[in-house]
């Protein structure tokens, strides 16, 4: 293999040049495919013989291949590795060179390592049998018209659906006050294009969301943070950061925040809404896995408790329902209904009607309700091992931050030990991790890990765990 793919394809990685080295790797790979030197059904080299043969680490390469994936020029197949597509013209202005390691990729599992890096359920657990019988639903009942553009602000009867299902989560929502979106990502997006000019202020959690970061600063944005606590958001320094700078907007995860799996107590929910009111800001709070909250006591929206319109909030089901199909909503203030539609008619006019009118479906028909418990009975219980995993693997001078839901843990190492040089070590054992300072607004310590359990179960990940304990031990010493 290596041999062949070296007969056939110049990669060649400028170190010092300025265009990230994941790119240039998919640069080459995409060129070969495009010229016809990897043709139709090629499998390209495991992650880890590409990163040795370039000499780069192999979250590098998993990364260029994340990327020609989600511009279709190859495709995954679970425990066999990459395949190229059949792929003829490929547009430019389609593609995106985002790093998805940067943005918390929605991934496939990684068909040669053990994977502790993606952030979404296995595809294992995708109802496809449901899913099949929703579709042939909706093109039994609709015909061409499930194909045909949506109304910008979403198709009608989900978002009378979805209303449904906030008021049951505590939020209080017509049909009007929701605005379908493709997942969390864009929503972010539309709502910094909506109310974000060149030069404002934002103010973000430290640690953050990766794609949030990358969405303000797209807008010209100055973003500022405030550190986390185990009951949230340091109101201290919220309020230090209203009064200094008058921020614009205030970005937020008050339930299961990532990365650290914090949620805030209802006295900070109550204090951050007061000050939003005092200093005249907006709040977007952006819940993208309240589902999986294992505790007793259940979490409530921020949004719950909004009485003057002060939150847009965000909910993401791309990462419980089918990651691929990008599906989400916003609930929004009605003095800012305008701009949203304005910002979102901009991005993409609409998002795809079949995959709207099919998630109405689930919802209206209970498959998402049963879904939901079989995935939350799941991971609940991975949730556990994976923490027992950890008091059992790790040196005890590593911080386990005490997530209460989710599908990942926040590891803070002890001073000295580089979580980036972990990182590389553990992609050269074949266990890949999420290495922290793409976190962070500014450049943060270099002692943070995410590690994942949405992906690996049983002897993998305990043996992931393993291997990672092991070689935080060794660099300790």
């Amino acid at each position: 293999m290596k041999e062949e793919l070296f007969n056939f394809v110049s990669i060649q990685l400028d170190r010092n040049g300025k265009t990230p080295l994941y790119v240039q790797l998919y640069d080459a790979l995409r060129e070969a495919i495009l010229c016809g030197q990897l043709t139709e059904g090629y499998l390209l080299p495991p992650v880890r013989r590409l990163a040795a043969e370039t000499g780069i680490n192999a979250g590098t390469v998993v990364s260029a291949y994340r990327l020609l994936e989600k511009n279709g020029y190859i495709r995954a197949k679970r425990g066999s590795g990459f395949f190229v597509t059949d792929i003829l013209v490929q547009s430019d202005e389609r593609e995106d060179t985002r790093e998805e390691s940067t943005f918390l990729p929605h991934m496939t599992p990684v068909t040669d390592g053990i994977d502790l890096l993606s952030a979404s359920p296995s595809p294992d657990y995708i109802r496809v049998t449901d899913f099949k019988r929703v579709i042939n639903e909706v093109l039994d009942r609709d015909g061409g018209y499930a194909f045909g553009y949506q109304d910008g602000q979403g198709y009608y009867p989900l978002r009378q659906a979805m209303a449904g299902y906030l008021t049951k989560c505590g939020i209080r929502a017509t049909a009007d006050d929701v605005h379908t979106i493709s997942g969390a990502q864009q929503g972010i997006d539309i709502v910094a294009k909506a109310v974000l000019s060149f030069g404002d202020y934002v103010l973000v959690e430290r640690p953050t969301y990766a794609g949030a970061i990358g969405a303000f600063r797209s807008r010209g944005a100055k973003i500022i943070d405030a550190p986390m606590t185990e009951d949230g958001i340091d109101m201290d320094a919220v309020e230090d950061a209203l009064r200094r700078f008058r921020p614009k907007l205030i970005y937020v995860m008050p339930n299961i925040q990532n990365p650290t799996g914090y949620s805030y107590s209802n006295a900070k929910k109550n204090r951050l809404l007061g000050l939003a009111r005092r200093y005249q800001t907006l709040i977007l709070e952006d819940d993208y896995i309240s589902e999986l909250d294992y505790s007793e006591d259940k979490l409530s929206p921020l949004k719950a408790l909004d009485r003057d319109e002060r939150v847009i909030y965000c909910k993401s089901f791309s990462k419980m329902f089918m990651p691929g199909l990008r599906l989400g909503f916003l609930v929004v203030p009605n003095r800012k209904r305008a701009h949203i539609l304005a910002a979102k008619q901009q991005s993409d006019g609409s998002t795809a009607g079949l995959t709207q009118r099919a998630f109405d479906l689930y919802l209206r028909n209970g498959i998402w309700a049963k879904h939901s418990r079989s995935i939350y009975d799941v991971y609940r219980a991975r949730h556990r091992e994976m923490r027992a995993l950890l008091e059992e693997h790790l040196p005890h001078t590593v911080t386990v931050y005490p997530a209460r839901g989710g599908l990942t843990y926040w590891l803070k190492l002890p001073s000295g030990i580089s979580a980036k040089r972990t990182a590389e070590t553990l992609a050269e054992r074949g266990v890949l991790v999420q290495e922290g300072s793409a976190f962070f607004v500014n450049m943060g310590l270099d002692r943070f890990l995410r590690v994942s359990f949405a992906a690996e179960e049983g002897d993998r990940l305990r043996e992931g765990i393993r291997i990672l304990g092991q070689i935080i031990t060794k660099e300790m010493k």
